[in-house]
Formats: C-alpha cells, structure tokens, sequence
C-alpha cells in the first residue's frame, strides 16, 4: 500500500493530476481542482477526441491524450471517471505504469466490485469513492467547477486498508468543496441503492408508459404533464447505457428494493379497487411525515 509523501505547506493536495474520462464528472473534477488550487498540473485521458478542444479551453484539463501509458506516467493521483465496466478492466493493468506513491481512486456509482478489483490489483494503491453529485446530461461541456460544492461524496476504502491514502483521498475531495464520507463498499451499495439506482429505475419506467400510450392520447398526456411528471422523469434524460450498468452491478441491492416497492404499489393498488381510503392515507401520511423529517435533518 502506498504512503503518500506529505506536500510542503502551501502547495496544491496534488501536484500531478491524472483524469482518465474526462466527461462530466472527470472535467468537473479538472474544473475543481484548478479553480480551489487543489492540483497543479491536470492530465486527462479521454478516447473521444472530439471533446478535447473543449475540455482544454475551459481549462478542465492542462493537457489531454489518448493514450493511457503516457497519460498516468508521473501522476500523484489517478482518478478512474469512466463508467463501472472500464474501470474494472483497467484497475488490473495500472500497477506497472505508476511511479511510487501514486494513488487512485475512481468515481463509479457502485462500490462492491470495484474495490474488490482494486484490492486484488495490489500492489496498487486504491480507493474507492463516489460524489454524489451529477447530472442527467453527461459530457464535458456540461461540466461545472461547483458541481460538488456541499456534496457528500463517500470514500470507500478496501477492509483492513493499511496507509495514509484515506486521508489524503478525503484531503483532496474536501478540497473540492465536497464533504468526504467514509464507509465499507456494502453499506455504500445498498444505499445508493434506493436513493440513486431505484430512482432511476422509475423514472425510465414511468417515462415509457407515457409514451406507450396511443398518439391520439399524446397530445393531452404532454399538455398536461407538469412540475409532478418533470421532477419524477428529469433522470431519465440520462445515458440508458450507463445506467444499465449500474443496474446490473448492484443486481442484488437493487432487484430486492423493486420487489418491496412493488409490494407497497400494490397494497396501495388494492386499498384502491376495495375502497379503502383509511389505507391509502395510512400510506401517503407515512411518506409525507418521512419527507418532512428528512427536510428537517437537512442543514
């Protein structure tokens, strides 16, 4: 495991940056990290070179490249911002292309097989994290340099990780603005579970009833889908694709909450066709007095 040397006093967290997907979170981390000083010098690694104008105009990055190798040569610390798949696939072939010291960690929505795959790459220096910050519209045009301002983002280490990088990881998303959380890759998991994945789940599904219904029905389905239909829809603009793998990587977590949410949908179902108002509040009563209590616990 490594032990991060410390910087002298009043330089940047990192001194060599290296991004590796450079869309809306790795350029919005890029952004970050230039803008609060918490990097020196930013490298991105990005294979659609189509974004790399941009992404070096808005000054997300200080130089960008396809190639891997020469990207991380020299890096303090890499972060892995590609989708779960790829990150899986590169965590084993980093170790021999970093210098001493080097740390990664990546960015993914799922944390059990990532930090599985980093601690079998040892004698690779990672850990796991996630901002829980985002968008529905991906890309780096869309990235923002207060995109983690007052975000939690967790930091999820390997069990029994011996060495100075949680430190230094959480050091350098603070200095990000975010606020750093840590925690085991389970709990991680099974949280965002229900406060991310199913979410999403929803939002597709709901999104395609609506247009399954007959064109004669569209015109009046649109006119009147308003605030209600836009906040309960607005994920699902973001890339199937993606979070299809998601899904698939926190099966478990998630399969288990679609059951019990459907569970819930059709007791309520039921109350419904029986004509039993007392639960149909029972049930609406217990969400509203859970939405207050959360809006109360927010600062």
């Amino acid at each position: 495991m490594s032990s991060v040397p410390p910087s002298p006093p009043g330089t940047p967290w990192v001194n060599r940056l290296c991004i590796v997907g450079v869309g809306l979170i790795g350029g919005s981390i890029g952004l970050a990290a230039k803008a609060r000083g918490a990097a020196k010098h930013v490298v991105g690694v990005e294979k659609n070179s189509e974004t790399w104008a941009h992404a070096l105009r808005v000054g997300a990055v200080d130089e960008i490249t396809n190639d891997l190798v020469a990207g991380v040569r020299d890096a303090d610390l890499v972060i892995l911002a590609v989708p779960v798949e790829v990150i899986l696939e590169l965590l084993p072939r980093l170790a021999p292309l970093l210098k001493p010291h080097t740390v990664v960690m990546d960015v993914g929505s799922v944390k059990k097989a990532v930090v599985r795959a980093g601690k079998n790459a040892s004698p690779l220096a990672f850990i796991g994290s996630h901002p829980m910050a985002g968008g529905e519209r991906g890309g780096v045009q869309n990235a923002r340099a207060d995109l983690f301002e007052g975000a939690t983002w967790a930091v999820v280490p390997p069990i029994n990780y011996i060495g100075d990088d949680i430190e230094y990881v959480s050091d350098f998303v603070t200095a990000l603005g975010a606020k750093p959380l840590v925690m085991f890759d389970s709990a991680h998991d099974e949280a965002v579970a229900l406060t991310s994945h199913l979410p999403h789940v929803l939002a597709y599904t709901l999104s395609a009833m609506r247009a399954n219904h007959s064109a004669g029905r569209q015109k009046h389905l649109l006119a009147l889908s308003a605030g209600s239909w836009k906040s309960a829809t607005r994920v699902a603009e973001s890339p199937p694709e993606l979070w299809t793998q998601i899904a698939v990587q926190n099966a478990p977590s998630l399969a288990a909450l679609l059951r019990a949410f459907a569970d819930e949908l059709v007791t309520i179902a039921t109350a419904l066709e029986t004509g039993d108002s007392a639960t149909v509040q029972e049930r609406f009563a217990a969400g509203h007095a859970a939405k207050l209590g959360e809006i109360e616990k927010q600062p």
